[in-house]
């Protein structure tokens, strides 16, 4: 079913936050309407009978330039702050640490340019990681080249260029890690890559049977944007 209270409400929170770079710095991020139309709306606001959210995957695959970075760190914090997860581990990760620093970076100063949020929790710049004491939830950036393979025990999992990973150690271990969750999200947002091996390729295979309706998953949200076999990859347009 569908509540449209769930889904503005996660709208609402998401744009309090400010952006932190670039010529819109200081400003509210305003969702644009793909944003919210194809990824907000239905995720947080498809919900089961039991009141819980219904997707518990979402693959967004879209090209760079999107606002990619500052959509994933607003999630990681919406979860950390306004999802009701007690106990709530909430993790960015990425294939190195440069890349997993991007969202973390981002969702830092996204805390330290809103009051609200920054006098209910803790940065920890060294661990990257940020703390809400009130519910005893963490948000924290990870890396597969430095990540522990064990001990997690995710809410919500934010995997950023999920094409860049040169194996699926950490993937399985974070997708794996969510059994205990009630209503857990792993959420992959990435550009496209060129390995038909990798584990991006395999999750967009998935995605594109479920829009094709070869599969029914009704726990998996699948967003793609991609140019068809008809588009000219040389216009700047299909960019």
């Amino acid at each position: 079913m569908y509540d449209d209270v769930s889904a503005q409400r996660t709208k609402k929170f998401i744009q309090k936050l400010k952006h932190t770079t670039g010529q819109y710095a200081g400003q509210n991020f305003t969702l644009q309407d793909w944003q919210y139309e194809k990824i907000i709306k239905p995720l947080y606001g498809t919900l089961n009978k039991d009141g819980t959210r219904q997707y518990r995957t979402c693959l967004v695959m879209l090209p760079r330039k999107n606002g990619k970075t500052t959509l994933a760190a607003s999630i990681a914090l919406y979860h950390l702050f306004a999802d009701h997860e007690l106990g709530g581990q909430i993790y960015s990760a990425a294939t190195d640490r440069d890349q997993a620093s991007l969202v973390f970076n981002e969702a830092a100063q996204m805390v330290r340019t809103n009051p609200f949020l920054s006098a209910r929790c803790k940065i920890i710049d060294s661990q990257k990681r940020i703390v809400n004491y009130r519910t005893n939830s963490f948000y924290r950036a990870i890396s597969a080249d430095v990540a522990s393979a064990h001990g997690y025990n995710a809410s919500c999992v934010i995997y950023d260029e999920l094409h860049a990973a040169a194996n699926r150690e950490l993937f399985d271990v974070l997708s794996t890690s969510m059994g205990a969750r009630k209503q857990p999200l792993l959420f992959i947002i990435s550009t496209a890559g060129y390995d038909r091996n990798s584990i991006l390729w395999e999750q967009y295979s998935y995605a594109k049977k479920i829009l094709k309706k070869v599969v029914k998953d009704k726990t998996f949200l699948p967003v793609v944007y991609e140019a068809t076999e008809k588009d000219n990859w040389e216009d700047e347009k299909v960019w």
